[in-house]
This record gives structure tokens, C-alpha cells and sequence, in this order.
């Protein structure tokens, strides 16, 4: 902007929103904050985009004492808030736990005279959710219809997994059915709530229904869906349907975590079913994820496999693996067993 000044063009305040935008997108929200105190300097009084990037980015970190300041110099300025502002405002209140004064921001809003919107609504849902206020965030979903505006998908979704957060299960698979019968859409999110509710659960019967309700509805199963439904299959000791979870998984191009392939890898060799448990492993490498959890078959059977070396070694002979590959599994297992040993040195 200097530039321009130097060759006689003046930035507007589109061009000081540019440059506002762009450091906020940054994270630089002071170094934006000056841009627009140099703004104001040089004649060019802000407009509601401007404040609204503020007020986000500060909200967006939590930084609520300089987001409401902005607020405050919105007014100072002849710039009425609108729906974006205090959307800014009472999400980043929410997300910080501030029901409180969640309720007494949108009761400033209507005072003002500022329309809610869709999103503001959608807000109220989850802060009533947090609190366990059901039947408060059924009464906004009411309020949205009243006042011409459908509930999408967030205001359902935030409402079934608050009925879930609640533990109230049914009352959310109640819900979800009822959405359906009255056409409203589903989403693979809606799925994932009630997939990942149940397998928290150890009720896999429900958990696999939905998945199977997900698949039969031509919904996608993602990254999530597979590795909730390993973690609650293990933990119900359902290896079997883990097992086949991690191969559709792996088989649609999803790479599962070391955690996942922990857990199922954890699972097969507390059972003895060490070759399954191997043949994890081989999937590993396959996919080129390095298999650190192959330890934990070591430690589960002794008997059939003596040492880490025995097993890196077989894998090599086979071909399953390059000899630097080889090298990287050993050292990685080695690794693990020196730190496990020094943490219990660690308590002696």
C-alpha cells in the first residue's frame, strides 16, 4: 500500500480489507488491527466488513475481551452489527463455555434489532446441548420454524448428539427416525454421531444397524465410521468384525492410525490368533505404514515368536519387505522395548 500512496493511487477501504483479511487468515490479528487504525487515520472509516474479519479472527482464538472491544468502536463508528457479528461472538462464547452470557448476547441481539439467522440458532442448539437443556435446544428448532427459517442439517445433527451426550441414546435414534419419516435429509455426520454413540457403548448390534443403514441410503463411510466401529468391535471382543472393518477400510483407500491398527493387532494376539495378528502387519507394510505395533504380538506369545528379529526376518525372507524397511522395524520394536524399560527404571 505504500506503493500506491508513492505513485499518487490511494488504497479505499476495499483495499485495507484485503490486506485485513489476509493477515487475520494468518493469524496476525493485531498486526490487522493496526491496518485498520491506520486506516481510520488516513480517512478511510472502516465498514461492517471490516470489524466482522476483526471481531472473527480475535473470536476464532478465543480473544473475546478484544473481539467485544471491536464491537464496542463498531457503534463509535456509525456501523450497526449485524447477524455475522454476534454469530462471531456467541459462537466463540459457546466454544468457551460461556452459556451465561451466550442467553444474554442474543437477547442484545433482538433488542437491537438484529435478525437471526439460521447459523445464530444453530449456536443456541449447541450451547443448550452443552448444558444438558434438551428440551431447550427442541424448543429452538420450534422457534427456527416459526420464524420462517428450516432447520438444516447442523440444527439436527448438533441436536442427536446432544441427546447422545446426554446419554439418552434412544431418545436420539427416536429423534433420528423421526427426521426421517418426515423427509429431512441425513448426513454421513448424522450417521457417524449415532455410529460413534453406540460403539462408545459396546452396543455393536445398533452401531452396526446404522452403519448398515448408512450404506444401504448410499451414505459414504469415512475415516471416522471405520475407526469407531474397530475401537467398539475390539472392545466387545468382536475381533472378527473388526477384522473385516480394517480390510473394507484399507480396500477403499482409507489408511488407518497406529492406534487402529494397534488396537486390532492388540486384540488377535491377546486370543493367540498370531498369524491374523501377522497378517495385519502385512497389511501395514503394504500400505507403507510402518508397523512399531508389531511389538505388541511379541509380547503376546512368546512360544510362537521369540523375538522381534524372528518376525522382521520372516517378513524379509517372504519379500513382504525391502531390507531397509527390515531395519526400520527392528530398530522401531528395539526402540519401544528400551522405553518401556527405562519408564519402569523410572519408577523402581
Amino acid at each position: 500500500m505504500n506503493k500506491m500512496a508513492e505513485d499518487g493511487c490511494h488504497p479505499d477501504i476495499w483495499t485495507y480489507n484485503i490486506v485485513i483479511n489476509g493477515l487475520c487468515k494468518m493469524g496476525n490479528i493485531s498486526d490487522a488491527t493496526v491496518v485498520m487504525n491506520d486506516a481510520i487515520v488516513k480517512g478511510c472509516p472502516p465498514d461492517v466488513f471490516t470489524f466482522n474479519t476483526l471481531i472473527d479472527g480475535y473470536c476464532k482464538r478465543l480473544k473475546l475481551d478484544r473481539a467485544l472491544h471491536i464491537v464496542e468502536r463498531m457503534w463509535t463508528y456509525g456501523v450497526a452489527p449485524d447477524a455475522v457479528t454476534y454469530n462471531s461472538v456467541l459462537n466463540a462464547l459457546c466454544k468457551a463455555g460461556k452459556a451465561k452470557e451466550v442467553n444474554e448476547t442474543f437477547k442484545e441481539m433482538i433488542l437491537k434489532g438484529c435478525q437471526p439467522n439460521a447459523t445464530t440458532y444453530n449456536i443456541l442448539i449447541e450451547n443448550f446441548c452443552k448444558i444438558y437443556q434438551l428440551e431447550a435446544a427442541c424448543g429452538v428448532i420450534v422457534r427456527m420454524s416459526q420464524e420462517g427459517l428450516v432447520p438444516d442439517a447442523v440444527s439436527f445433527n448438533t441436536l442427536i448428539h446432544g441427546f447422545c451426550r446426554n446419554g439418552d441414546l434412544d431418545g436420539a435414534y427416536l429423534l433420528f427416525q423421526k427426521l426421517d419419516e418426515k423427509g429431512y435429509s441425513a448426513t454421513t455426520d448424522t450417521f457417524n454421531i449415532l455410529i460413534g454413540a453406540y460403539s462408545s457403548k459396546l452396543n455393536m448390534e445398533m452401531a452396526e444397524k446404522n452403519f448398515n443403514e448408512m450404506i444401504s441410503k448410499r451414505y459414504k463411510p469415512d475415516l471416522y465410521t471405520y475407526r469407531v466401529l474397530i475401537d467398539g468391535s475390539c472392545k466387545a471382543a468382536h475381533v472378527d468384525c473388526a477384522y473385516v472393518y480394517l480390510t473394507e477400510m484399507v480396500n477403499k483407500g482409507f489408511v488407518p492410525s497406529m492406534v487402529t491398527f494397534g488396537r486390532i493387532i492388540y486384540s488377535l494376539a491377546a486370543n493367540h490368533r498370531i498369524s491374523e495378528a501377522v497378517s495385519i502387519v502385512y497389511i501395514m507394510v503394504r500400505i507403507g505404514v510402518v508397523p512399531e505395533a508389531v511389538d505388541t504380538i511379541l509380547s503376546a506369545d512368546k512360544k510362537e515368536i521369540a523375538a522381534p528379529k524372528i518376525l522382521v526376518e520372516e517378513l524379509m525372507k517372504k519379500g513382504h519387505i525391502s531390507y531397509s524397511t527390515y531395519e526400520v522395524l527392528h530398530e522401531g520394536v528395539r526402540d519401544n522395548r528400551l522405553t518401556r524399560k527405562a519408564r519402569k527404571a523410572k519408577y523402581i
